[in-house]
């Protein structure tokens, strides 16, 4: 099979990106390009499109008739912000960018299909594109369609590129390796009044700061026991300057390890607010968003990555407990697997609009998913 050029892969996918379930041109450059390589190496391997999302799957089986498959996973959706990277492929798409880095995702599982069909291994490989990890369900849109479920799936496997780590950086740990995400809206509902008079109003904006003041002594009381962030990125109330506010509603996220303490912080979150809300004779809605499973990564299959990333001379660093939200967790839920931080060579944080991995990153994440193939074949 001809060569290919990965870095030219990378910058087209970074010119295209689109939000959750939108992912069509990312979706049609990926078919057109391992359809061709499909066409070039004569290789019957089966493409499939999910049906009720952007998801491509391509079925890759190996000598080894009847075996269980490994999963690979790439993400595919990008973030809504205005790129200020300055490169010349910046997106093309306004006030859309790949900011956490699933054009290199894309990248290393492209060239990973392309070295499969150039070394033909004997192992059984699923290869998935996923749309919507970021929030928007797209694992379990996946997982809900059924299509997985067909396949006997012993292994899955995702990378994440990481910022301030080092191209030639591998990083993961075992065990609970990604925390819990749970976002909330949480608005409160008061009655408008002119601010000469006060007492004929209720003020909404004083109910979300009082929550937020009676809330904190909690939650530091549930962090002796183990690690926990409650955060409000965002509050917003009131309409005119001299009006008392009928309505402040704030938006957060928090972050546990254990389920059992997600659910004891979305308790804590109902009760305070409906406690603030009682006592300033307000009214309140607490929404529960989007969430995910820890991401739980194989005792044996961290083992393997350590020492397989060493032996290609790469650096493997073990990595803390990190309070991130992955949508992997659902595919680690079901089956063994594992996620590790790619390092990208670049300083700029995640979800920063000027988030720019190295190209060279992707050869390294290829490698490395490479092996844990090699292993069984």
């Amino acid at each position: 099979m001809a060569k290919i050029d990965l870095a030219q892969i990378r910058k087209d996918l970074h010119q295209i990106p689109e939000l959750a379930f939108e992912e069509y041109k990312t979706k049609a450059y990926i078919k057109r390009a391992v359809e061709g390589w499909l066409a070039e190496a004569d290789m019957p391997c089966e493409l499939i499109e999910f049906q009720r999302s952007t998801g491509l799957l391509l079925v890759y089986r190996g000598a080894v008739a009847g075996g269980a498959f490994q999963l690979f996973r790439a993400d595919m959706d990008a973030l809504p912000l205005e790129e200020a990277t300055g490169v010349d492929f910046s997106s093309q798409h306004p006030g859309i960018m790949h900011a956490c880095g699933h054009d290199i995702h894309i990248t290393v599982l492209l060239g990973l299909i392309h070295k499969v069909l150039q070394n033909r291994p004997a192992a059984n490989l699923l290869f998935l594109f996923q749309p919507a990890e970021e929030g928007k369900g797209g694992a379990e849109s996946i997982l809900g369609e059924g299509l997985l479920q067909r396949y006997n799936i012993s292994e899955v496997y995702a990378l994440h590129i990481a910022s301030g780590m080092p191209v030639g950086t591998i990083s993961s740990r075992a065990g609970v390796f990604f925390g819990i995400p749970q976002e909330f809206d949480l608005c409160f509902y008061g009655k408008s009044a002119h601010v000469a008079f006060p007492e004929e109003g209720v003020n909404a904006i004083a109910c979300a700061v009082d929550f937020l003041q009676e809330i904190q002594p909690a939650i530091r009381e549930l962090a002796k026991e183990e690690r926990i962030i409650v955060h409000v990125g965002k509050m917003q109330g009131g309409r005119i300057r001299n009006v008392i506010a009928d309505e402040c509603c704030l938006e957060g996220t928090h972050r546990t390890l254990k389920r059992g303490t997600k659910e004891a912080v979305n308790q804590l979150l109902e009760h305070t607010a409906a406690r603030v809300a009682k006592r300033h004779m307000a009214r309140h809605s607490l929404q529960l968003l989007g969430s995910y499973d820890p991401v739980v990564n194989d005792k044996k299959l961290y083992q393997e990555l350590v020492k397989r990333s060493q032996a290609l001379g790469y650096q493997f660093v073990e990595s803390p407990v990190m309070m991130t939200g992955e949508d992997f967790g659902f595919f680690t839920t079901l089956y063994p697997g594992l996620l590790f931080w790619l390092g990208g060579g670049c300083e700029e944080a995640l979800h920063s609009s000027r988030f720019l991995p190295e190209e060279s990153a992707i050869q390294v994440g290829t490698d490395v998913f490479y092996e844990m193939i090699r292993r069984l074949s």
